[in-house]
């Protein structure tokens, strides 16, 4: 661009100046049809055109030099990160899972039973599906991992309400959903539901349901079992279980 003439002929101002704008430029618009040519503004205040219906700029000041004000505070939200079916990577001990809780406890409840030990994000009762029954689960998001830690170690295996709570760190509810299915398909009761990682494996190896496993390991027990000489076994009728008769 050409300061002095403006690159259509006109002659620079007489006055001395530091900054310019250009204000209309023809070539920009094509269907700009007054003015014809281009206009400067310069230092804020004067004008190329001396019939320019420009207003003059009062307070000038040059967007290159804007400081922002250090004392100033500012307000901005913290994103929440949240995990989702396609992360990969280490994900973090930030959610704890309850179970053999008390039907009496509730949202409010708990959140204030954890807050102690590290800011909580969410907390979620389990209910039953059908009944909307209380399962005596709940799981319990803190923002932290140290929050998360701090309530297993301080709350497990403690009495809540007349109950031995159990609480465990839990990767994306894993072990949460498998006592939701252990419940609600009628294999245990809230207060009753294995914890133990043993017993939940040997559960979802095999095909068959508790019940069955338990009545296949008793018949067994059962067939295998050895009485005294001169004891003779009798089945009684309606019972499963064998009594015995002295000879």
């Amino acid at each position: 661009m050409d300061q002095e003439g403006g690159g259509d002929g006109q002659k620079a101002p007489s006055f001395q100046w530091r900054n310019y704008k250009l204000i209309v430029d023809p070539a920009l618009d094509p269907a700009l049809r007054r003015p014809s040519q281009k206009v400067y503004r310069y230092d804020g205040v004067h004008f190329s055109v001396s019939d320019s219906k420009y207003t003059p700029v009062e307070d000038l000041q040059d967007p290159r030099c804007h400081v922002r004000s250090k004392n100033r505070d500012f307000s901005l939200p913290v994103p929440k990160f949240k995990l989702d079916e396609f992360y990969i990577g280490q994900i973090p001990l930030k959610e704890v899972t309850f179970a053999r809780l008390n039907d009496n406890v509730r949202e409010t409840f708990l959140k204030d039973m954890c807050r102690k030990y590290g800011e909580v994000e969410e907390v979620e009762i389990l209910l039953h599906p059908r009944t909307r029954k209380h399962l005596g689960l709940a799981r319990v998001l803190f923002t932290s991992t140290r929050g998360a830690k701090e309530t297993v170690k301080n709350l497990h295996l403690t009495s809540v309400m007349g109950n031995i709570i159990h609480a465990q760190l839990d990767i994306k509810g894993q072990q949460r959903m498998k006592y939701y299915e252990l419940i609600v398909n009628g294999s245990y009761t809230p207060q009753t539901v294995p914890t133990g990682g043993k017993a939940l494996s040997e559960k979802f190896q095999g095909s068959g349901t508790a019940p069955e496993m338990a009545e296949a390991r008793r018949r067994s027990s059962s067939d295998t079992a050895t009485y005294p000489a001169g004891t003779a076994v009798v089945g009684t009728p309606g019972n499963g279980t064998p009594c015995s008769q002295d000879t």
